[in-house]
């Protein structure tokens, strides 16, 4: 038997190049293919950084001796084979090699060696062929993805979003004239009170309404105070009329259209949303003038 001689060349090898594992039990041979010689050369192969030719000992010695430890010699120098050569097919034969190991001493732990100290280079080598070989195309037909559908849109929408800010922009129209109206009305009523006190004055101390002979001296003054204030209240009340009759009609007229809009949208809205299709509406407005202001009436 060969066990002793060969376990001690095998254990040599892995030492010098750095690999462990352990010692493979080889059966005896004829001479011309004594497994035993052919790890040896193989080994020295490997040192010698000759991997090819140690691979072809180190197959012939698995071959004849059907030892599964010598197949992590095999993954290993095609492994550093690859690491010259980079190609594909050697790499893949390593992970071959190195799974194929890895499965005999699971079924055998007798052998005597660690599966796990082979995972990380196989895994290793698993990363490094999915870098390198192309994706997999899918098997079966490749179902093609679905069209994009166009959202349907609202038709309404631009109508309703137009009629709400309408009617936002008629409110503070409104708002805006009612408050700049309501200042020239406040300025005007109060110049109106100080003519009043002026045309007392001019009652008491006996004022002609035009300048004559011997009047009192301040009656020119008062007559020309009152003419003041007459100009700037009669211009305080016409801005606050302008500022009334611009806010309040512009106000109005988009206050009126804004609700025009929205009634609009909101009908083509709900017709949508029916899935049914209706002919565009006109609608009818009419707008009345009362004493308190205007008076809105129509079919929307």
């Amino acid at each position: 038997m060969l066990r002793s001689s060969l376990h001690f060349a095998l254990v040599a090898a892995l030492s010098t190049a750095g690999l462990s594992l352990p010692s493979p039990v080889l059966a005896a041979g004829p001479a011309a293919v004594d497994p035993d010689q052919l790890y040896e050369e193989g080994r020295k192969d490997f040192s010698s950084g000759f991997y090819k030719s140690a691979i072809e000992k180190f197959e012939a010695a698995h071959r004849k001796s059907k030892d599964p430890l010598i197949l992590y010699n095999i993954g290993q120098s095609y492994k550093k084979l690859y690491d010259e050569e980079p190609k594909v097919e050697f790499l893949k034969k390593a992970r071959g090699a190195l799974r194929d190991y890895v499965t005999a001493i699971e079924k055998d732990p007798g052998l005597g060696a660690d599966p796990e100290e082979v995972k990380p280079v196989l895994e290793k080598i698993d990363a490094e062929l999915a870098r390198l070989e192309p994706a997999k195309a899918p098997e079966g037909p490749v179902e093609e993805p679905a069209p994009e559908v166009p959202q349907a849109v609202d038709p309404g929408k631009k109508l309703r979003l137009a009629g709400i800010g309408l009617m936002g922009g008629g409110g503070v129209v409104l708002v805006v004239g009612g408050i700049i109206g309501g200042v020239f009305a406040a300025r005007g009523g109060k110049l109106s009170d100080e003519l009043n006190t002026l045309y007392s004055k001019q009652t008491m101390n006996m004022c002609p309404a035009s300048m004559l002979t011997g009047e009192p001296a301040e009656c020119e003054t008062l007559r020309n105070d009152v003419e003041t204030t007459r100009a700037d209240g009669l211009k305080s009340n016409n801005l606050a009329a302008v500022s009334f009759g611009v806010a309040g009609g512009l106000g109005a007229l988009l206050l009126i259209g804004g609700i025009v809009s929205y009634s609009l949208g909101k009908k083509r809205s709900a017709a949508w949303k029916a899935g049914t299709e209706t002919e565009t509406e006109t609608a009818r407005v009419r707008v009345s003038p009362t004493f308190g202001g205007l008076m809105l009436s129509g079919r929307f």
